[in-house]
């Protein structure tokens, strides 16, 4: 498994738009769960088995997403 730090660029039905953190790229998530709780600059992890499409944006299937959240 790999885990990606990302930002919430917008969210929808059961996909994410995300920029991930470490290189700027945009990547869509796709999971089997809703994705209501999400909002754009959401801190997130995500968690895939690191397979990446090769469309533009990528694609990543994810087997979870955490919002990270600052106390």
């Amino acid at each position: 498994m790999v885990t990606m730090l990302a930002t919430v660029v917008q969210a929808w039905g059961s996909q994410v738009l995300v920029t991930d953190n470490a290189n700027g790229q945009e990547v869509l998530v796709n999971t089997q769960y809703s994705t209501c709780n999400l909002n754009a600059g959401d801190q997130v992890r995500i968690v895939f088995n690191g397979v990446m499409t090769a469309s533009i944006p990528p694609q990543i299937s994810a087997q979870s997403i955490c919002v990270q959240r600052l106390y």
